[in-house]
């Protein structure tokens, strides 16, 4: 089975909300205003409460109150809206998992991390439009979502194997699957029709390819995702894969300056949780 085939075979059960692709429709069309998007907006009360919060939180840290859809979307403007649409959006699609071989509590702690160590290390590299990569550190472990679900009895072995081995997961997923879950997560991305900056990072984030046109992306989610299993390895007792030098030669950032950057995603954690899981 190839990473596409898995990823088709849960495409409608793993969906992004309609909401989504109304907002990601209207933004795409030329002609669309930005009345256009904030009435669609405006129609779902969760979304439109989150995203105000999200606006006038430190995340974005304007210097004045935000009161209305309307007027966030003409300060902040339509590709930023898409990123906090979809990253409101696919905290949605996952919520009914259950599975014994994930914590979505756990799962999303450590996605959440991540996406806060990419928006900063972003901010880091110049990046102008950091939310991005905000969007894909929240999505870059969605391919373990799906193996976890249709591979589960393969995956339970792989999972044990990677502790009384001491290798990294992604590691094995490859020499077993002939994939890894970025792989996986990636192209499940792409049935849904997301822009190839985020399916293309996903995609690559676990094996940096100098040619491709998103690396720089690929590498910053790179960095954030091995930092944060570092971090975990003492609790989950996860070997982490190391860091590809690719990744630190493209964002041009040192190991104290990663330090510095845990630091400051770990002080927009619990904002963030917050901001992205309740209404």
């Amino acid at each position: 089975m190839t990473p596409k085939q898995l990823a088709s075979e849960v495409e409608n059960l793993f969906s992004l909300p309609e909401i989504y692709f109304q907002v990601k429709k209207t933004i795409d069309d030329p002609k669309s205003a930005i009345e256009d998007a904030a009435d669609i907006i405006s129609q779902d009360p969760n979304i439109s409460a989150r995203i105000l919060k999200i606006v006038n939180s430190s995340f974005f840290g304007f210097a004045t109150e935000i009161e209305s859809i309307q007027r966030a979307i003409s300060i902040m403007g339509l590709a930023q809206l898409h990123d906090l649409v979809l990253a409101i959006s696919s905290t949605k699609a996952f919520r009914g998992i259950n599975n014994n071989l994930v914590n979505m509590k756990g799962f999303w702690l450590h996605s959440v991390y991540c996406a806060a160590i990419a928006k900063s290390l972003a901010r880091k590299c110049n990046i102008v439009d950091s939310e991005r990569l905000f969007v894909s550190g929240i999505l870059h472990d969605i391919g373990h979502l799906v193996i976890y679900t249709k591979l589960s009895a393969h995956a339970e072995a792989l999972l044990q194997r990677a502790k009384t081995e001491h290798r990294p997961l992604e590691q094995l997923e490859r020499e077993i699957f002939g994939f890894d879950y970025a792989e996986v997560g990636g192209e499940l991305l792409k049935l849904w029709k997301l822009p190839a900056c985020l399916y293309q990072t996903v995609h690559h984030h676990t094996q940096l390819l100098p040619e491709n046109q998103f690396v720089l992306d690929a590498a910053i989610i790179h960095i954030a995702n091995i930092a944060v299993l570092q971090e975990e390895s003492k609790k989950t007792g996860f070997v982490p894969p190391n860091f590809n030098p690719l990744s630190f030669q493209l964002t041009e950032i040192s190991e104290e300056d990663l330090q510095e950057l845990k630091l400051e995603a770990k002080k927009n954690m619990a904002d963030i949780l917050k901001l992205l899981f309740t209404t």
